[in-house]
Protein backbone atom coordinates (compact mmCIF):
# COMPACT_ATOMS: atom_id res chain seq x y z
CA UNK A 1 0.00 0.00 0.00
CA UNK A 2 1.36 3.29 -1.36
CA UNK A 3 1.63 6.50 0.55
CA UNK A 4 -0.41 9.42 -0.60
CA UNK A 5 2.41 11.80 -2.41
CA UNK A 6 -0.64 14.29 -1.93
CA UNK A 7 -0.19 15.69 -5.56
CA UNK A 8 -3.28 17.47 -6.73
CA UNK A 9 -5.45 17.35 -8.55
CA UNK A 10 -4.47 13.22 -8.80
CA UNK A 11 -3.14 12.04 -6.30
CA UNK A 12 -0.62 8.73 -6.95
CA UNK A 13 -2.87 6.11 -5.57
CA UNK A 14 -5.74 7.29 -7.14
CA UNK A 15 -3.95 7.64 -10.47
CA UNK A 16 -2.54 4.07 -9.57
CA UNK A 17 -6.37 2.56 -9.31
CA UNK A 18 -8.27 4.92 -11.66
CA UNK A 19 -10.46 6.52 -9.42
CA UNK A 20 -11.50 10.03 -8.86
CA UNK A 21 -9.93 11.85 -6.06
CA UNK A 22 -11.05 13.61 -3.04
CA UNK A 23 -9.17 15.51 -0.76
CA UNK A 24 -10.57 15.54 2.81
CA UNK A 25 -12.52 18.55 4.34
CA UNK A 26 -9.21 20.00 6.63
CA UNK A 27 -11.58 22.19 9.14
CA UNK A 28 -13.62 18.90 10.42
CA UNK A 29 -16.67 18.87 12.63
CA UNK A 30 -15.00 16.80 14.69
CA UNK A 31 -11.99 18.52 16.18
CA UNK A 32 -9.71 17.28 18.68
CA UNK A 33 -9.46 20.60 20.06
CA UNK A 34 -10.99 20.09 23.08
CA UNK A 35 -10.64 16.37 23.85
CA UNK A 36 -11.36 16.93 27.66
CA UNK A 37 -15.00 17.66 26.64
CA UNK A 38 -18.17 15.15 27.89
CA UNK A 39 -18.21 13.46 24.82
CA UNK A 40 -19.77 16.66 22.37
CA UNK A 41 -16.99 15.67 20.13
CA UNK A 42 -17.37 11.96 19.78
CA UNK A 43 -18.11 10.75 16.35
CA UNK A 44 -21.96 9.88 15.80
CA UNK A 45 -22.29 6.65 13.66
CA UNK A 46 -24.84 7.79 11.65
CA UNK A 47 -25.26 5.74 8.44
CA UNK A 48 -25.52 7.83 5.56
CA UNK A 49 -25.75 5.27 2.65
CA UNK A 50 -24.70 2.04 1.18
CA UNK A 51 -21.96 3.89 -0.56
CA UNK A 52 -18.00 3.47 0.67
CA UNK A 53 -16.66 6.33 2.18
CA UNK A 54 -14.45 7.27 -0.77
CA UNK A 55 -17.25 7.68 -3.35
CA UNK A 56 -17.75 11.31 -4.79
CA UNK A 57 -20.89 11.53 -3.93
CA UNK A 58 -20.10 11.22 -0.43
CA UNK A 59 -17.67 13.58 -0.62
CA UNK A 60 -19.46 17.02 0.69
CA UNK A 61 -20.84 14.49 3.98
CA UNK A 62 -20.54 15.81 6.85
CA UNK A 63 -16.87 13.83 8.47
CA UNK A 64 -18.97 13.14 11.89
CA UNK A 65 -20.70 10.43 9.99
CA UNK A 66 -20.11 6.72 9.10
CA UNK A 67 -21.23 5.38 6.44
CA UNK A 68 -22.36 1.67 6.36
CA UNK A 69 -19.42 0.27 4.79
CA UNK A 70 -17.49 2.01 7.76
CA UNK A 71 -19.65 0.14 10.29
CA UNK A 72 -18.93 -2.78 8.69
CA UNK A 73 -15.03 -2.30 9.66
CA UNK A 74 -15.95 -1.40 13.09
CA UNK A 75 -17.42 -4.56 13.27
CA UNK A 76 -14.50 -6.04 12.45
CA UNK A 77 -12.29 -4.25 14.47
CA UNK A 78 -14.36 -5.23 17.20
CA UNK A 79 -14.83 -8.51 17.17
CA UNK A 80 -11.83 -9.71 14.97
CA UNK A 81 -9.11 -7.26 14.11
CA UNK A 82 -7.77 -5.92 17.15
CA UNK A 83 -7.39 -9.56 18.63
CA UNK A 84 -5.09 -10.47 15.98
CA UNK A 85 -2.41 -7.88 16.45
CA UNK A 86 -0.87 -10.13 19.34
CA UNK A 87 1.03 -13.12 18.43
CA UNK A 88 -0.94 -14.95 21.34
CA UNK A 89 -4.39 -15.15 22.44
CA UNK A 90 -5.57 -12.03 23.73
CA UNK A 91 -6.00 -12.58 27.78
CA UNK A 92 -9.57 -11.26 29.45
CA UNK A 93 -8.13 -7.81 30.76
CA UNK A 94 -6.35 -6.79 26.99
CA UNK A 95 -9.00 -7.63 25.51
CA UNK A 96 -11.55 -5.67 27.54
CA UNK A 97 -8.55 -2.70 26.82
CA UNK A 98 -8.50 -2.96 23.30
CA UNK A 99 -12.31 -3.78 22.41
CA UNK A 100 -13.64 -1.30 24.96
CA UNK A 101 -11.18 1.22 26.05
CA UNK A 102 -9.23 1.76 23.21
CA UNK A 103 -12.60 2.20 20.63
CA UNK A 104 -13.77 4.59 23.22
CA UNK A 105 -10.96 6.91 22.83
CA UNK A 106 -10.90 6.49 19.07
CA UNK A 107 -14.53 7.88 18.91
CA UNK A 108 -12.87 11.00 20.74
CA UNK A 109 -9.99 11.31 18.13
CA UNK A 110 -10.76 11.01 14.96
CA UNK A 111 -6.58 9.75 13.16
CA UNK A 112 -7.12 6.83 15.60
CA UNK A 113 -10.75 5.65 14.47
CA UNK A 114 -9.75 6.25 10.95
CA UNK A 115 -6.80 4.33 11.78
CA UNK A 116 -8.62 1.41 13.37
CA UNK A 117 -10.90 1.39 10.20
CA UNK A 118 -7.78 1.42 7.27
CA UNK A 119 -6.70 -1.50 9.32
CA UNK A 120 -9.61 -3.46 9.78
CA UNK A 121 -10.39 -3.01 5.50
CA UNK A 122 -6.94 -4.17 5.22
CA UNK A 123 -7.42 -7.20 7.74
CA UNK A 124 -10.61 -7.88 6.18
CA UNK A 125 -9.34 -8.28 2.92
CA UNK A 126 -6.99 -10.55 3.72
CA UNK A 127 -8.71 -13.09 6.09
CA UNK A 128 -12.57 -12.81 5.04
CA UNK A 129 -12.91 -15.11 2.08
CA UNK A 130 -15.06 -13.82 -0.38
CA UNK A 131 -14.49 -10.36 0.44
CA UNK A 132 -14.21 -7.61 -2.20
CA UNK A 133 -10.22 -6.79 -1.77
CA UNK A 134 -10.67 -3.92 -4.26
CA UNK A 135 -13.26 -2.17 -2.66
CA UNK A 136 -11.69 -2.53 1.06
CA UNK A 137 -7.97 -1.46 -0.55
CA UNK A 138 -10.23 1.89 -1.45
CA UNK A 139 -11.45 2.11 1.58
CA UNK A 140 -8.47 1.84 3.65
CA UNK A 141 -6.49 4.16 1.50
CA UNK A 142 -9.79 6.54 2.07
CA UNK A 143 -9.43 5.90 6.22
CA UNK A 144 -5.43 6.60 6.29
CA UNK A 145 -5.04 9.35 4.41
CA UNK A 146 -8.28 11.23 5.95
CA UNK A 147 -6.80 10.22 9.28
CA UNK A 148 -3.10 11.25 8.37
CA UNK A 149 -4.63 14.94 7.30
CA UNK A 150 -5.75 15.51 11.12
CA UNK A 151 -2.74 13.40 12.43
CA UNK A 152 -0.09 15.57 10.89
CA UNK A 153 -1.96 19.39 11.79
CA UNK A 154 -1.96 17.59 15.86
CA UNK A 155 1.88 17.19 15.42
CA UNK A 156 2.03 20.75 14.79
CA UNK A 157 0.19 21.65 17.94
CA UNK A 158 1.02 19.27 20.36
CA UNK A 159 -1.03 19.00 23.86
CA UNK A 160 -1.29 16.67 27.19
CA UNK A 161 -4.68 16.00 26.08
CA UNK A 162 -3.91 14.09 22.73
CA UNK A 163 -0.84 12.99 24.04
CA UNK A 164 -2.10 9.43 24.00
CA UNK A 165 -4.46 8.75 21.60
CA UNK A 166 -1.51 10.21 19.31
CA UNK A 167 0.78 7.45 20.56
CA UNK A 168 -1.63 5.09 19.92
CA UNK A 169 -2.61 6.12 16.25
CA UNK A 170 1.73 6.24 15.98
CA UNK A 171 1.34 2.56 16.47
CA UNK A 172 -1.22 1.66 14.42
CA UNK A 173 0.00 3.72 11.63
CA UNK A 174 3.06 1.47 11.86
CA UNK A 175 1.09 -1.64 11.66
CA UNK A 176 -1.17 -0.67 9.04
CA UNK A 177 1.97 0.04 6.70
CA UNK A 178 3.67 -3.52 7.37
CA UNK A 179 0.34 -4.92 7.27
CA UNK A 180 -1.46 -2.94 4.00
CA UNK A 181 2.07 -4.26 1.93
CA UNK A 182 0.72 -7.64 2.50
CA UNK A 183 -1.64 -6.88 -0.62
CA UNK A 184 0.65 -5.13 -2.32
CA UNK A 185 4.38 -5.95 -2.21
CA UNK A 186 6.43 -2.84 -1.86
CA UNK A 187 8.51 -1.80 -5.28
CA UNK A 188 11.86 -2.32 -2.55
CA UNK A 189 11.32 -3.34 0.88
CA UNK A 190 14.27 -1.99 2.15
CA UNK A 191 12.99 1.17 1.27
CA UNK A 192 9.86 0.30 2.58
CA UNK A 193 11.10 -1.13 6.14
CA UNK A 194 13.40 2.04 6.47
CA UNK A 195 9.75 4.33 6.15
CA UNK A 196 8.75 1.60 8.94
CA UNK A 197 11.62 2.13 11.21
CA UNK A 198 11.03 6.05 10.55
CA UNK A 199 7.59 5.83 11.91
CA UNK A 200 8.38 3.38 14.94
CA UNK A 201 11.34 6.71 15.54
CA UNK A 202 7.74 9.32 15.36
CA UNK A 203 6.34 7.13 17.71
CA UNK A 204 9.45 8.34 20.58
CA UNK A 205 8.53 11.82 19.14
CA UNK A 206 5.04 12.28 20.08
CA UNK A 207 5.46 10.77 23.47
CA UNK A 208 8.41 12.09 25.15
CA UNK A 209 7.19 15.44 24.83
CA UNK A 210 4.91 14.53 27.37
CA UNK A 211 6.14 11.37 29.00
CA UNK A 212 6.58 12.62 32.72
CA UNK A 213 2.62 13.38 32.72
CA UNK A 214 1.34 10.08 30.67
CA UNK A 215 3.79 7.38 32.09
CA UNK A 216 1.78 6.57 35.51
CA UNK A 217 -1.76 6.88 33.96
CA UNK A 218 -4.18 3.84 33.76
CA UNK A 219 -4.23 3.96 29.98
CA UNK A 220 -1.10 3.81 29.34
CA UNK A 221 0.51 1.95 31.59
CA UNK A 222 -1.67 -0.89 30.77
CA UNK A 223 -1.10 -0.13 26.83
CA UNK A 224 2.92 -0.30 27.61
CA UNK A 225 2.85 -3.36 30.32
CA UNK A 226 0.70 -5.47 28.07
CA UNK A 227 3.02 -5.03 25.23
CA UNK A 228 6.44 -5.63 27.52
CA UNK A 229 5.35 -8.80 28.91
CA UNK A 230 8.70 -9.86 30.28
CA UNK A 231 10.85 -8.05 32.44
CA UNK A 232 14.23 -7.53 29.61
CA UNK A 233 16.01 -7.47 32.71
CA UNK A 234 14.58 -11.28 33.97
CA UNK A 235 15.77 -12.55 30.53
CA UNK A 236 19.27 -11.35 30.79
CA UNK A 237 19.81 -12.87 33.69
CA UNK A 238 18.04 -15.98 32.12
CA UNK A 239 20.37 -15.86 29.29
CA UNK A 240 23.70 -14.54 30.55
CA UNK A 241 25.16 -17.69 29.29
CA UNK A 242 23.57 -17.74 26.26
CA UNK A 243 24.73 -16.28 22.39
CA UNK A 244 23.75 -15.94 18.87
CA UNK A 245 27.20 -16.58 17.53
CA UNK A 246 26.47 -16.22 13.71
CA UNK A 247 25.15 -12.19 14.89
CA UNK A 248 28.29 -11.91 16.69
CA UNK A 249 30.42 -12.71 13.48
CA UNK A 250 28.75 -9.97 11.58
CA UNK A 251 31.07 -7.69 13.24
CA UNK A 252 33.71 -8.65 11.46
CA UNK A 253 32.06 -7.76 7.71
CA UNK A 254 32.39 -4.38 9.03
CA UNK A 255 36.14 -3.99 9.42
CA UNK A 256 37.14 -3.03 5.95
CA UNK A 257 34.02 -1.83 4.32
CA UNK A 258 33.35 1.38 6.03
CA UNK A 259 34.95 4.13 7.93
CA UNK A 260 35.14 4.54 11.41
CA UNK A 261 31.92 6.56 12.46
CA UNK A 262 29.95 3.84 10.05
CA UNK A 263 31.28 0.87 11.10
CA UNK A 264 31.11 2.43 15.20
CA UNK A 265 27.58 2.50 14.18
CA UNK A 266 26.87 -1.11 12.90
CA UNK A 267 28.72 -2.91 15.75
CA UNK A 268 26.56 -0.95 17.78
CA UNK A 269 23.30 -2.08 15.99
CA UNK A 270 24.67 -5.64 16.18
CA UNK A 271 25.08 -5.76 19.64
CA UNK A 272 21.73 -4.82 20.50
CA UNK A 273 20.36 -7.16 18.02
CA UNK A 274 22.56 -10.10 19.34
CA UNK A 275 21.09 -9.04 22.91
CA UNK A 276 17.83 -8.92 21.17
CA UNK A 277 18.44 -12.61 19.89
CA UNK A 278 19.43 -13.66 22.97
CA UNK A 279 16.40 -12.32 24.42
CA UNK A 280 14.02 -13.79 22.39
CA UNK A 281 15.08 -17.63 23.13
CA UNK A 282 14.09 -17.27 26.69
CA UNK A 283 10.68 -15.11 25.98
CA UNK A 284 7.49 -16.50 27.93
CA UNK A 285 4.71 -17.62 25.60
CA UNK A 286 2.65 -14.87 26.94
CA UNK A 287 5.28 -12.26 25.97
CA UNK A 288 4.77 -10.47 23.02
CA UNK A 289 8.28 -11.09 21.24
CA UNK A 290 7.19 -8.61 18.41
CA UNK A 291 8.23 -5.48 21.22
CA UNK A 292 11.27 -7.04 21.52
CA UNK A 293 12.29 -7.05 18.25
CA UNK A 294 10.79 -4.02 17.11
CA UNK A 295 12.62 -2.44 20.25
CA UNK A 296 15.47 -2.96 18.15
CA UNK A 297 14.56 -1.25 15.37
CA UNK A 298 13.00 1.54 17.04
CA UNK A 299 16.14 2.38 18.79
CA UNK A 300 18.15 2.84 15.49
CA UNK A 301 20.95 5.65 15.44
CA UNK A 302 20.39 8.14 12.82
CA UNK A 303 23.82 7.45 10.97
CA UNK A 304 22.70 3.87 10.56
CA UNK A 305 19.34 4.83 8.88
CA UNK A 306 20.96 6.57 6.68
CA UNK A 307 23.01 3.77 5.39
CA UNK A 308 19.90 1.72 5.15
CA UNK A 309 18.80 4.28 3.01
CA UNK A 310 21.79 4.43 1.67
CA UNK A 311 21.39 0.44 0.42
CA UNK A 312 24.71 0.00 2.32
CA UNK A 313 25.84 -3.66 1.86
CA UNK A 314 26.73 -3.94 5.00
CA UNK A 315 23.68 -2.04 6.68
CA UNK A 316 21.58 -4.32 4.53
CA UNK A 317 23.39 -7.30 5.85
CA UNK A 318 22.08 -6.53 9.08
CA UNK A 319 18.58 -6.04 8.21
CA UNK A 320 18.45 -9.58 6.60
CA UNK A 321 19.33 -11.07 10.25
CA UNK A 322 16.61 -8.74 11.56
CA UNK A 323 14.27 -10.64 8.88
CA UNK A 324 15.82 -13.71 10.58
CA UNK A 325 14.40 -12.40 14.31
CA UNK A 326 11.12 -11.77 12.37
CA UNK A 327 10.63 -15.02 11.22
CA UNK A 328 11.87 -16.42 14.11
CA UNK A 329 8.92 -15.15 16.07
CA UNK A 330 4.94 -16.80 16.14
CA UNK A 331 3.60 -15.45 13.03
CA UNK A 332 1.02 -12.34 12.61
CA UNK A 333 -0.61 -11.40 9.61
CA UNK A 334 0.86 -8.08 9.20
CA UNK A 335 4.38 -9.07 9.80
CA UNK A 336 3.21 -12.00 7.00
CA UNK A 337 6.05 -12.00 4.16
CA UNK A 338 8.26 -8.91 5.42
CA UNK A 339 11.19 -11.74 6.20
CA UNK A 340 11.31 -13.12 3.04
CA UNK A 341 10.84 -10.11 0.89
CA UNK A 342 13.56 -8.64 3.18
CA UNK A 343 16.08 -11.53 2.47
CA UNK A 344 15.65 -11.53 -1.51
CA UNK A 345 15.80 -7.83 -1.51
CA UNK A 346 19.11 -8.24 0.45
CA UNK A 347 20.22 -11.25 -1.65
CA UNK A 348 19.24 -8.73 -5.21
CA UNK A 349 21.31 -6.21 -3.66
CA UNK A 350 24.79 -8.17 -3.12
CA UNK A 351 24.11 -10.98 -5.97
CA UNK A 352 27.33 -9.18 -8.10
CA UNK A 353 29.87 -9.77 -4.64
CA UNK A 354 29.83 -13.37 -3.86
CA UNK A 355 32.15 -12.83 -1.14
CA UNK A 356 29.32 -10.35 0.55
CA UNK A 357 26.12 -12.82 -0.18
CA UNK A 358 27.85 -15.48 1.70
CA UNK A 359 26.60 -13.41 4.85
CA UNK A 360 23.63 -14.23 4.24
CA UNK A 361 23.86 -17.90 4.95
CA UNK A 362 21.99 -18.15 8.54
CA UNK A 363 19.26 -15.43 7.53
CA UNK A 364 18.13 -17.79 4.66
CA UNK A 365 18.47 -20.85 6.79
CA UNK A 366 16.29 -19.28 9.10
CA UNK A 367 13.61 -17.25 6.76
CA UNK A 368 13.06 -20.38 4.38
CA UNK A 369 12.55 -23.11 6.77
CA UNK A 370 9.85 -21.15 9.10
CA UNK A 371 6.54 -21.43 7.30
CA UNK A 372 4.66 -18.04 7.64
CA UNK A 373 1.28 -17.07 7.71
CA UNK A 374 -0.69 -13.91 6.26
CA UNK A 375 -4.25 -14.89 7.12
CA UNK A 376 -4.07 -15.83 10.64
CA UNK A 377 -2.45 -15.26 14.08
CA UNK A 378 -2.76 -18.05 16.30
CA UNK A 379 -5.30 -18.23 18.54
CA UNK A 380 -3.95 -19.73 21.12
CA UNK A 381 -0.18 -20.98 22.85
CA UNK A 382 0.82 -23.28 24.77
CA UNK A 383 1.49 -22.32 28.39
CA UNK A 384 4.90 -24.59 29.03
CA UNK A 385 6.73 -22.91 25.93
CA UNK A 386 9.68 -20.74 27.00
CA UNK A 387 10.39 -19.17 23.15
CA UNK A 388 9.95 -19.06 19.75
Amino acid sequence: MLQCNEVRPRCGNCVRLDIHCNWPITQSQYSASSPQSNGSNRLSPIVRDHQPAHSPANSDASESELSLPDLRLLHHWMSKCYSSLRPYQIPFEEDNLWRDQCTEIAFQHPPLLHGYLALSAVHKALTVSGSDRQSLLLQADSHISRGLVIYRKHLEAPNIERAIPMFMTSTILFTYNLGSAQLEKPEDPIDGIHHCFRLLAGIKMVVMPFWLQIKDTSIFSHLVDLAEGDDTDCLDIKGKDDSTPQILALNEVTGHLLNAEDREACLAEIGQLHKTSVRLRHVSARSDEYYLILGWAAQLQERFMHLISAHNSVACIIIAFFAALLAQARPVWWVGNWPQWLLAACEQLLAATPELLRWLEWPRQIIKTRTRSIVSTPISFDHSSTGP
